[in-house]
């Protein structure tokens, strides 16, 4: 059965506290890569030997697992592009 709606939280994890398996888990796997570093690198070296396209695609996915994603705390995650409209301006003075 749901809860009522607007009911204060009971149990689990206070607001802010940090997952304590997903901490782990990156902790693991943070130890798992630095184990690996040589085999890494020397795969790495081998893949830009084979081609190129591959290789960078590699850097990139390691990239995405070692570089934090950056959240705008701004925004709200609303896009703060602006709108803008190009005109093209014609001098027809002649």
């Amino acid at each position: 059965m749901a809860a009522p709606k607007h009911h204060a939280k009971a149990g689990g994890r206070k607001k802010g506290v940090p997952n304590k398996v997903s901490t782990e888990i990156k902790e693991f796997y943070a130890s798992l890569l630095d184990g690996e570093r040589e085999n890494i690198k020397t795969a790495l070296a081998n893949l830009k030997d084979k081609d190129d396209y591959q290789y960078l695609m590699a850097i990139d996915k390691i990239s995405q697992k070692v570089v934090a994603n950056k959240k705008d705390i701004t925004s709200n995650d609303e896009s703060i592009v602006p709108n803008v409209t190009i005109t093209e301006h014609r001098n027809n003075t002649k």
